[in-house]
């Protein structure tokens, strides 16, 4: 399934794994449709979603945590 930049949803591992990790979506990308859609950067957050993507992944992967460290100091709901 596809999901648009700015997407933000639950990680999941398995049915019913929904916790305490999400992910946000920083290009359109091909990901599991299992994945729970709550939410989505808004214009002015998709300029420091840009600016965390730039440092790229841990690894050298395709995916997974950004290469440094990354707070989210607020978030506005609504």
């Amino acid at each position: 399934m596809l999901y648009p930049r700015g997407t933000v949803a639950m990680a999941t591992s398995g049915p019913n794994t929904n916790e305490s990790q999400f992910f946000l979506v920083y290009r359109d990308s091909e990901i599991n449709p299992e994945s729970t859609v709550f939410g989505a950067v808004d214009e002015a957050g998709l300029d420091t979603l840009d600016k965390i993507a730039k440092v790229g992944v841990a690894g050298n992967r395709e995916s997974g945590m950004p290469a440094s460290t990354v707070t989210i100091k607020s978030v506005q709901v609504g």
